[in-house]
């Protein structure tokens, strides 16, 4: 590969990135991966339910380069609710 293929592949991948943090900045939750955003959690049969320890029964969790940002950067995360 010359150096314009490079630069190009170089060019897309900072455009990939830039568009994920814009996008986790504007939308920095998603659904909960163990109870799929339900906040609550079935037993095999359906019929108990019980609060979704991991999210803590919002059903969010914050997304991975909103996490990064506020572990690198020592601000808090937001609180959902």
């Amino acid at each position: 590969m010359n150096l314009r293929s490079w630069l190009v592949l170089a060019a897309i991948a900072v455009a990939m990135a830039g568009g994920y943090s814009v996008s986790c900045w504007w939308w920095p939750w998603a659904a909960c991966r163990r109870c799929e955003g339900a906040g609550k959690l079935a037993r095999g049969d359906g019929k108990v339910f019980r609060s979704c320890p991991r999210c803590k029964a919002t059903g969010r969790r914050l997304r991975a380069g909103r996490w990064l940002y506020h572990t690198f950067s020592g601000k808090e995360p937001p609180s959902w609710g």
